[in-house]
């Protein structure tokens, strides 16, 4: 109960700080930090998750309320075949770019797809080049730091599928990492 609380207060915070769209309601204290990332290949990955579509300008708050059902319907329990205990928040099924609709999925990347819980999606994450960003400092500035370093970045992306790994001991105040993948073309 302890890890759904924290993953629930981290995308709390984050999703109202806006860092969906680029932008901060409190740009003042978020710090501009110089972010760098590594380049990593990644293979085909099978997830099973719940589904949003929205955009970035409404996702600020649609994401709260659909981070809640996740937790509410305790959907980590209703998910067949987990690899581990990461959440994976993906971003997939781009209209075009970050501007444009996207589906945000919360779950967790599972060893096949042979059974999808009725309500929930299955998506294959196809094998690819990622950008990743690995926060730094507290949460939510680290992740919305993150995500202001892939606006303002020259990458190439390729608007396939993007994720974000809360690690299964991730804590918003002893363990904050987050790590961010950009898929890129290469």
């Amino acid at each position: 109960m302890k890890r759904k609380s924290l993953f629930l207060l981290a995308i709390s915070f984050a999703s109202s700080w806006g860092f969906c769209d680029g932008t901060t309601s409190q740009a003042t204290e978020i710090q501009e930090v110089e972010m760098n990332h590594t380049i990593e290949r990644q293979n085909k990955k099978f997830f099973i998750g719940l589904e949003l579509r929205t955009n970035n300008e409404d996702c600020s708050s649609a994401m709260p309320s659909h981070k809640e059902k996740f937790f509410r319907e305790n959907i980590l329990a209703k998910i067949p075949n987990k690899i581990n205990g990461n959440i994976l928040a993906l971003y997939t099924n781009y209209e075009g770019d970050y501007t444009k609709p996207y589906s945000w999925i919360l779950g967790c990347e599972v060893s096949s797809l042979d059974e999808v819980p009725e309500g929930l999606v299955g998506k294959v994450i196809p094998e690819s080049t990622y950008a990743v960003f690995t926060t730094q400092g507290g949460f939510p500035q680290g992740l919305i730091a993150a995500w202001q370093a892939v606006w303002k970045s020259d990458l190439h992306r390729s608007y396939t599928s993007d994720f974000e790994v809360y690690r299964s001991d991730f804590d918003p105040q002893k363990n904050p990492q987050v790590k961010v993948y950009i898929a890129i073309d290469r």
